[in-house]
């Protein structure tokens, strides 16, 4: 990425006040719901596991999960399955049209290559997509045994649906345990998964079976799928080159940003306090700096009122790592203070904080970040965001951040 790329959207986050108590304005636009059905009717059953696509600027997909039957038409499973929301340019993606619903297309990805409905439950959706590669997969995990000719059984899988062929395809192949929890590299070409204890990583087409990295749960791949990360017990592990290194002994929930300026930066959640200024006894959000070949060169408490500031207290959730790294990077993460939650980003070029959108009594969490953090998806079950169809329901929300970033 170039500066005068860049320049723009760090000059809009630079001129940013500093967060104070939680107020009523938020920065960026309003969130809107978009696990709505074909005519801006609310969801009949909860959505969630919000995701978003890793592409540039554009941010062109969000895919979520949902119990409903509404979403889109001939819906007759009766079971949870996975969706994808695509954006058009422009303003239309961010706003609502009428009737009152999100611009662009919602369609089931949790379908066979012949377009068959899922006979068991989907969930937990990753997309593709990053600063070089434009998106067109998304990976999933699912119960059902008629998605692919490989798959006969009941037992957890992950698959991927390729969006432009139309062509869904068994990742987990001769893997007896269930399958869970998939996220995809950036061009479509890896996939990996946890199964049995263990994370697996699996090349989308071809016949090989999976390769086993080592134990631990919920892996995330950087968007260039130069590193993954995952957690294994309470270690977060990063593999890069061949090789697995432990970059932090108490934490979770970890992503991964691609490597730029000579560093990886990996983000993670812990109760443990690795900063002089954590003085909260909550969960915070850490991100740690990586040099190739695995050394920790750098940790920083990103749930803070400021780079260097004390932490926000409460419990502090990571949402993820925009692509352009440890120094640049922007990150979100969901803070909750007793029955009031607020989701925040942190620019790490210029060290400031801000709030993207608060709930009282209702929590904010599944937050995804684009690859320029210039859009955000989430999930929540605050019902009086302005733009909620839904109402009492957990919903899937969508959000720019930057005013007068091209989209």
């Amino acid at each position: 990425m170039t500066l005068r790329k860049t320049l723009p959207l760090l000059l809009a986050f630079a001129s940013l006040l500093l967060p104070g108590a939680a107020s009523a304005k938020i920065f960026g636009t309003q969130p809107i719901d978009i696990s709505v059905g074909p005519h801006g009717e609310g969801a009949n059953g909860t959505s969630g596991h919000a995701t978003i696509s890793g592409d540039d600027r554009k941010a062109r997909y969000v895919a979520f999960d949902s119990f409903a039957s509404n979403l889109v038409r001939r819906d007759g499973n009766g079971s949870e399955d996975v969706f994808v929301w695509g954006r058009p340019h422009g303003m239309a993606g961010i706003t609502l049209s009428r009737p009152a619903r999100p611009s662009g297309s919602l369609v089931r990805a949790s379908v066979s290559s012949s377009g068959a409905e899922g006979n068991g439950p989907s969930s937990n959706p990753a997309l593709d997509g990053s600063m070089h590669a434009s998106p067109h997969c998304v990976a999933f995990q699912s119960d059902a045994s008629n998605l692919s000719r490989g798959d006969g059984d009941g037992t957890s899988d992950v698959f991927v649906r390729d969006l432009r062929s139309h062509r869904t395809f068994l990742a987990s192949r001769g893997i007896g345990a269930p399958a869970v929890n998939p996220t995809i590299d950036g061009a479509c070409h890896v996939v990996a998964f946890e199964a049995g204890g263990q994370v697996y990583m699996a090349r989308i087409k071809s016949r090989r079976s999976p390769r086993a990295l080592g134990g631990g749960s919920n892996p995330s791949f950087s968007r260039d799928g130069s590193a993954l990360v995952w957690t294994d017990g309470t270690a977060v592990k990063l593999r890069e080159g061949g090789r697995t290194v432990t970059v932090a002994s108490n934490g979770g929930h970890a992503s991964v940003s691609d490597f730029t300026q000579g560093y990886w930066g990996v983000v993670f959640q812990t109760s443990a306090r690795l900063a002089t200024n954590d003085n909260n006894p909550g969960t915070d959000v850490y991100m740690r700096r990586v040099s190739r070949g695995g050394s920790v060169v750098g940790t920083d408490l990103i749930s803070a009122t400021k780079r260097g500031g004390h932490s926000l207290g409460g419990s502090n959730a990571a949402g993820g790592i925009s692509a352009y790294g440890a120094a640049r990077g922007i990150i979100t993460f969901a803070n909750a203070v007793g029955s009031s939650n607020t989701l925040y980003y942190r620019n790490n070029h210029t060290g400031n904080i801000d709030d993207l959108a608060h709930s009282w009594g209702g929590s904010i969490f599944d937050v995804a970040t684009s690859a320029r953090a210039n859009f955000v998806a989430f999930s929540s079950t605050y019902n009086r965001f302005r733009f909620d169809r839904n109402g009492s329901r957990q919903d899937v929300f969508f959000k720019a951040l930057v005013d007068g970033e091209p989209i």
